[in-house]
């Protein structure tokens, strides 16, 4: 076990969130002042464990192979790559009074492949079915992660490499997700290189892989790196979201065009402005039942 502590005023919970945000995720755990999350990192599994007290100095504990990497990162999980000073929200007094209150940093995990992994999952599925699959394949296939905090670790691209697309069915997850997944699993090595690159690059690397397109790529490097102008794109809520708290209009058909021209005053630091939004809960109200997907398990 390795130890190390870190002094910042820094909103650690808002800053940690990307990281984890679904409690029943069993590769991370919150308590009140306190997160843990397991990582498949590039040197070997691991573990790492943020405890803060109300003046933000923040103890790290990480064990494993990968706990001495995690613990290098640390900083960069609470935001040390980024720089909200530069951050001019003044052209919106509401996003502004917002800011004022949440004012948060945005971290990056370092990793690819897990992050991949869980955003292929969420292709053209509802979020709770894909965090129902997300949990039931790293109980099945993942293993018991170092240390003392008793979580899972995702299962490793060597694992997901040797399976058929048939074994995900009973996962929920159809041919296409599954095929994505295992080409993604083969080409794991050098997907996590693009951890290492410059952003343009990393997307490049991803959507190199057949079945991984820009929605899937944007969502899983806004957790890798610290992105402050990065935004999801293709996404089935987010346009809808950022012109209903711009503009109050939640009726209309919207896309990525409106949604960039909205966000266009915060160049440098769109994604920054989505991540405030969700944080100050501004999503539209609900105007028809939640979606469902069939349950492949049961065709």
């Amino acid at each position: 076990m390795g130890t190390r502590v870190l002094r910042d005023r820094v909103a650690v919970r808002s800053t940690l969130l990307s990281l984890g945000v679904f409690r029943s995720n069993p590769i991370h755990r919150w308590g009140p002042r306190a997160f843990a999350r397991a990582v498949l990192t590039p040197v070997g599994p691991g573990t790492v464990q943020f405890v803060w007290d109300a003046e933000s100095t923040v103890t790290v504990q990480a064990w494993g192979e990968g706990g001495d990497w995690l613990l290098d990162q640390a900083p960069s999980w609470l935001g040390a790559d980024d720089d909200p000073a530069r951050f001019d929200p003044s052209p919106n007094a509401r996003l502004a009074r917002i800011w004022k209150e949440h004012a948060f940093r945005l971290g990056g995990s370092g990793v690819v492949w897990q992050e991949l992994l869980y955003a292929i999952l969420g292709q053209r599925v509802t979020t709770i079915d894909a965090v129902r699959a997300w949990r039931n394949i790293v109980l099945a296939w993942g293993e018991p992660a170092p240390g003392p905090c008793e979580l899972r670790l995702p299962p490793a691209p060597e694992v997901m490499a040797g399976l058929y697309y048939t074994d995900f069915h009973r996962f929920d997850v159809e041919r296409s997700r599954a095929t994505t997944i295992i080409a993604a699993a083969k080409a794991a090595a050098r997907l996590e290189e693009a951890a290492g690159m410059e952003l343009p690059d990393a997307l490049r690397r991803l959507m190199a892989v057949s079945g991984i397109g820009p929605w899937t790529a944007t969502s899983t490097l806004t957790t890798t790196f610290c992105a402050p102008d990065l935004v999801i794109e293709r996404d089935y809520g987010l346009p809808t979201m950022v012109c209903w708290a711009f503009t109050g209009d939640a009726t209309r058909q919207t896309d990525d065009r409106r949604m960039f021209e909205l966000l266009e005053p915060f160049c440098g630091h769109r994604h920054r402005v989505v991540r405030l939004l969700l944080t100050a809960g501004l999503t539209p109200p609900r105007r028809a039942p939640r979606a469902t997907n069939p349950r492949i398990s049961r065709l």
